[in-house]
């Protein structure tokens, strides 16, 4: 390279160098410019703002326009500018004069105001945001619904004057904060207290006459008996205060969480008029269980319950003392709930009544829900309505029905199948009503099938009403009567019809309800199942329903069959008095009668079973002198038939006196009298039986013959039922003695057993 390039570049490298010098010199002198004239323009605003911003005038404003508008003492210890657009109020207060009087109503620690500097110079003072910061305020509810709620005055312009002839201000606020604030709620007539802790809310540009966004969150705190609980809540809608025009005041579209469970319930509320609040409320449930309300005790009622939704439209009235819900509906899976009702503020304690009904619904599966209603293994469709109230400080229930169609389940022991039917509860299950239209009971091995049922509970009293059934196949007619059931001294009366009746088969259907029901009652027999001679008679003793110390009744049956004895139109009547285990103090009476029937195979049941022994010595002893060949008795040890057969007793003290007893027939009438102590098992009877004439040689001994001539035996059986003594008796009075028990007849013409068959009798609802 030549000196002479070298000296060219060196020159051009000196004049850069300046150039960049002058550049970064002038750049600056231009910044520091305008950093001059911005100071210049800051300082000349913050001085017409001080000159014009008198900060005790303003708070001594402030506070005249606070008094005037909440018609409460307010007070404001200082107000000072904290920073170019900040203002913040010290010592805030406003003064309780109705509920707690001289006590704060609302306080707080500091409230702050941001504004804006530019509109300052045209004497507006344009407040971004007041934040109320930590404030308290103090609800009090006093007698007859008065709270300590002021009345806010509403004035079309906040027009505020330095002086009576200085510069008029005008005062606009946008934004509204409360931050970590207190609201405590006391009832003095309840002595109920609750709060709101960590209360947030933001009012977003709020306009006094229309729609304005807030935001909110909060935590109520209320305490239950001894348990305290709190509840998270946080939310946002819509607010118009209608220039405090409370009748146009309006919420919408309030998308509030509450965080009472793991998850939170979703509301969505609508509030029309604050005088007479008009409100519409949707609530999105979660799933929950009642260990998430353990505050309320229900530790003894486990439950699950599904997602659900809620929703309810009603009214304020009466200055905030009558609540009325004119729709309410809860939806859980697929049981939707509808219902209506009122609560009334007013009431001391307050009073509440409500109406609800639901739709049909699955049975099967509602044990996830609450799990004792696994036991019932319920199946079908049910419905359910009711009322429910509370006036005095107590919860009633005045109405429940619940109805189920083609329900199968299992209820202590009673098996039902395809039953459609109703049940109805009136003032908290004292009035209780049920029907089945259709259905099938099992209980053991009896079998009820074809149920029309009816059945009320009034008074103290049952009225039961089979007017149609099937007991094992057989057509039955049923009604039952309990007074008093409650009492010791209970009465029932039944009329029973059956199309055939079997004693045997109805004392095992008896012995089928003992067997279901004695699990219930937690009871056990007094005395071991017995076997041997006579262990018919002493577990029956032994096992009488303790629960009918007074039974009376009918029965009737269109055809009757035994072992004994079968026949046709069979009719009681029995009146029975301390009908209860042991039989020691059984008293009353017992009517019947069997027309056209048969009486069965003598000799070989009297062979099978002592009792019938006794029963049928006169035709065991006719038998015996038959083989003597005295005369012909075949028949009359096989089927023989009859025309009428009739008894009358009476008991006392388990002792039962025969008042009347026949028998007539074409081959055999009888007639008995005496008495039989089923308690101690001995007995006194007088047997006459009289035979048509079969005699081979035409005649017979004269201790064997009536009057008229006919074969005839008298004897008494008596001493003890294991070993009875028979004694033979002078026949000669038999004929007139069956004559005259036959004309006798019974106490009764069973006309009552009669009409309850021809009858149509239902419960009462």
């Amino acid at each position: 390279m030549g000196k002479k390039e070298y000296k060219k570049k060196r020159c051009w490298r000196l004049r850069s160098a300046r150039y960049f010098k002058r550049s970064l010199f002038w750049a600056l002198r231009v910044l520091l410019l305008l950093l001059m004239v911005l100071l210049f323009f800051v300082c000349s605003v913050w001085l017409l703002f001080v000159k014009n911003f008198n900060a005790q005038r303003i708070s001594e404003l402030i506070t005249e326009e606070l008094q005037k508008r909440l018609d409460r003492p307010v007070a404001i210890s200082s107000m000072e500018l904290t920073f170019v657009n900040t203002v913040e109020l010290k010592g805030f207060l406003i003064l309780d004069t109705l509920g707690n009087p001289g006590s704060p109503l609302v306080s707080a620690d500091t409230v702050t105001l941001h504004f804006k500097l530019l509109p300052l110079l045209e004497r507006q003072l344009v407040i971004d945001e007041v934040v109320f910061k930590s404030p308290r305020f103090n609800v009090v509810r006093l007698g007859e619904g008065v709270n300590n709620i002021p009345h806010l005055k509403h004035t079309e312009n906040a027009v505020y004057t330095r002086g009576t002839t200085g510069p008029k201000w005008t005062v606009g606020v946008e934004d509204w904060t409360v931050q970590n604030g207190v609201l405590s709620y006391q009832d003095k007539v309840t002595e109920v207290t609750h709060a709101i802790y960590g209360f947030n809310l933001h009012l977003e540009r709020l306009r006094f006459d229309e729609l304005s966004h807030f935001t909110l969150d909060m935590v109520l705190r209320n305490q239950w008996e001894n348990g305290i609980s709190d509840m998270e809540i946080e939310g946002k809608g819509q607010v118009d205060f209608a220039d405090f025009n409370w009748e146009k005041f309006a919420l919408r579209d309030l998308r509030a969480k509450v965080f009472l469970f793991q998850n939170p319930i979703e509301l969505t509320i609508d509030v029309d008029n604050l005088r007479t609040p008009y409100f519409n409320v949707r609530a999105q449930v979660p799933a929950f269980t009642d260990k998430q309300l353990s505050v309320f005790h229900l530790e003894k009622t486990p439950f699950s319950m599904p997602k659900s939704e809620v929703t309810a439209k009603g009214v304020l009235d009466k200055n905030y003392h009558l609540l009325k819900v004119n729709q309410w509906t809860a939806s859980v899976a697929d049981v939707k709930v509808e219902g209506k009702g009122q609560v009334d503020f007013n009431a001391q304690p307050f009073s509440a009544d409500f109406q609800f009904s639901t739709n049909w619904f699955n049975l099967a599966g509602k044990q996830s829900y609450y799990a004792p209603l696994s036991k019932y293994h319920l199946q079908g469709k049910g419905q359910a309505e009711g009322r429910i109230a509370r006036a005095s400080g107590e919860y009633s229930l005045p109405l429940l029905a619940l109805r189920a169609k083609e329900t199968k389940g299992s209820f202590y022991g009673f098996e039902t199948e395809n039953i459609t039917g109703e049940f109805r509860a009136k003032n908290n299950f004292s009035d209780l009503y049920a029907s089945v239209q259709q259905g099938k009971v099992t209980v053991s091995k009896s079998v009820f099938d074809k149920v029309n049922l009816s059945a009320s509970w009034r008074k103290g009293n049952l009225y039961a009403y089979i007017a149609g059934a099937e007991l094992n196949e057989v057509p039955i007619k049923i009604n039952t009567t309990i007074e008093n059931l409650k009492s010791n001294h209970r009465k029932i009366h039944s009329n029973l019809y059956f199309k055939h009746f079997d004693p045997m088969a109805f004392i095992a259907t008896v012995q089928d309800f003992v067997e279901v029901i004695t699990p219930l009652t937690k009871s056990t027999s007094s005395k071991p199942v017995v076997a041997g001679d006579l262990a018919w008679l002493r577990n029956f003793r032994d096992r009488l329903p303790g629960f009918m110390p007074n039974f009376s009744g009918t029965i009737q049956a269109d055809t009757f069959s035994s072992q004994v004895l079968s026949g046709n139109q069979f009719n009681g009547e029995f009146d029975l008095t301390g009908l209860n285990a042991g039989m020691d103090r059984l008293s009353g009476k017992i009517e019947a009668r069997l027309q056209e029937g048969i009486i069965h195979q003598m000799e070989k049941l009297a062979e099978e079973q002592q009792a019938l022994n006794i029963t049928f010595q006169p035709f065991i002893i006719m038998h015996r002198m038959e083989r003597a060949g005295s005369f012909k008795v075949g028949k009359v040890l096989k089927d023989v038939p009859f025309t009428e057969m009739a008894v009358s007793t009476s008991f006392e003290n388990g002792r039962m006196q025969i008042n009347n007893a026949y028998t007539v027939g074409s081959s055999i009438s009888a007639a008995i009298s005496g008495w039989v102590d089923w308690v101690h098992e001995n007995f006194d009877m007088i047997i006459w039986t009289m035979f048509s004439n079969t005699s081979r040689s035409g005649a017979l001994a004269e201790n064997l013959t009536d009057e008229s001539g006919n074969p005839a035996l008298a004897f008494r059986v008596s001493s003890s039922m294991l070993k009875p003594k028979v004694e033979m008796q002078r026949a000669k009075k038999t004929g007139a003695t069956i004559r005259a028990a036959q004309a006798k007849g019974l106490q009764t013409d069973f006309k009552a057993a009669q009409d309850f068959v021809q009858g149509d009798f239902h419960a009462k609802k």
